[in-house]
């Protein structure tokens, strides 16, 4: 098992190694409404892709908080490729908690395998002897065009196609799915999240697990303390780490771009307008605010990973949510409020500023980031209720 502190890798200079690839491919990705292939190449030839991959395949096995810092670090150079980076990778911190069979035949060849797919139940699972029957279609299949298997959530029922039974996550090989191009969008284009489909495939029964103990981390069977973290939070942490990246890059372009800005009518340069000023004051500590709620998240994760006693408890759980939640609200308040100054320029396809605008629009509405849902449990918990959903 990998060390429980510190990665392999320096994730730092790893990302601005592959960083000066993905800032010259994001145009391509975006254009083309999928990560662009050399971008992938760059992310796993700095041994970004097997962070979360399993020791003994190769993998790094490292910190969840690792992977998290990844994210952040890649959304500065594309957002899209950092989306699809934290996806597939989440994926692999769920699948490395299925037993050996599946983990020989995902990880075995390499350990740098990108794992798209859905965590949404959206499709139906129908147990068979040996297995089950998939059947459905997903939404939200961000990078589908770059990984030979797929994780699907789905609804589980019995042989006789009515009885409900707990939910289940499948791994599924691609190429039993049909890839459905949906992907026209508001933002986040260059992530190729497309529709999945599945008719009637059948999945052997140690590539599903049930979704409840595969989420909180006590499931039975052997698997490292990485991959007895809960899942719903750690997803989170890393969808609000290159939410928190995008938003700082896009703060960069709009300091930029202001410096050199003039008033239409009056000729004065816009930098000396104390609202633009108070604005932009604003959205950086809002940003700031949301990056330390993503490193504490960090440390919450690394020390529950070190204490390795699954699950976690309702308050701890839903606490390193929040936090999640939290700073995806920020980053979306604080792009909108300078976005609001950025003037008419920031309106065309060519403005790094719209494109801003776009993909922190269209990141936070994932529902792990929900903001009302996130904002009832944590009420429900104040009041000393129960969550009243999966945290």
């Amino acid at each position: 098992m990998a060390d429980q502190t510190t990665p392999a890798i320096d994730i730092k200079a790893a990302a601005a190694a592959a960083n000066a690839v993905l800032s010259q491919t994001a145009t391509a990705s975006e254009q083309a409404r999928q990560v662009d292939a050399a971008a992938i190449a760059a992310i796993r030839a700095a041994g970004l892709s097997r962070l979360m991959a399993p020791t003994r395949f190769g993998g790094q096995e490292a910190p969840v908080s690792a992977h998290i810092r990844s994210c952040h670090a890649l959304a500065h150079g594309c957002s899209a490729a950092s989306w699809v980076h934290m996806v597939c990778a989440a994926h692999t911190y769920v699948v490395g908690r299925f037993p050996e069979q599946c983990l020989q035949e995902v990880f075995g060849e390499t350990p740098d395998v990108l794992i798209p797919g859905t965590l949404a139940p959206q499709g139906q699972a129908r147990k068979v002897d040996g297995g089950w029957i998939l059947t459905g279609r997903w939404q939200f299949g961000s990078g589908a065009d770059h990984g030979p298997w797929l994780l699907l959530g789905a609804m589980a029922v019995a042989d006789d196609g009515e009885t409900a039974l707990p939910p289940v996550h499948l791994v599924v090989p691609t190429a039993d799915i049909q890839i459905i191009d949906t992907w026209f969008t508001l933002g986040m284009r260059g992530t190729g999240s497309k529709d999945l489909e599945a008719d009637a495939v059948f999945v052997p029964a140690h590539r599903a697990m049930p979704t409840r103990e595969l989420f909180r981390g006590d499931f039975e069977g052997e698997a490292g303390p990485l991959y007895r973290l809960p899942v719903m939070g750690g997803l989170a942490s890393m969808l609000a780490a290159t939410v928190v990246g995008t938003a700082e890059r896009g703060l960069e372009h709009f300091i930029d771009i202001t410096k050199a800005r003039k008033e239409a009518y009056s000729g004065r340069d816009k930098s000396q307008k104390v609202s633009v000023q108070m604005r932009l004051a604003e959205a950086q500590g809002e940003v700031r605010l949301a990056a330390l709620l993503v490193e504490e998240n960090c440390a919450l994760l690394d020390a529950a990973m070190a204490e390795n006693k699954p699950p976690l408890s309702v308050e701890r759980s839903a606490h390193i949510r929040w936090n999640a939640v939290y700073a995806v609200e920020l980053c979306r308040r604080a792009t909108e409020r300078v976005y609001a100054a950025a003037g008419a320029g920031a309106t065309f396809d060519s403005s790094p500023l719209q494109k801003w605008f776009r993909d922190i629009n269209t990141a936070c509405h994932h529902a792990i980031c929900d903001f009302d849902g996130a904002l009832e449990i944590q009420g429900r918990l104040a009041l000393g209720m129960s969550a009243g959903a999966m945290v």
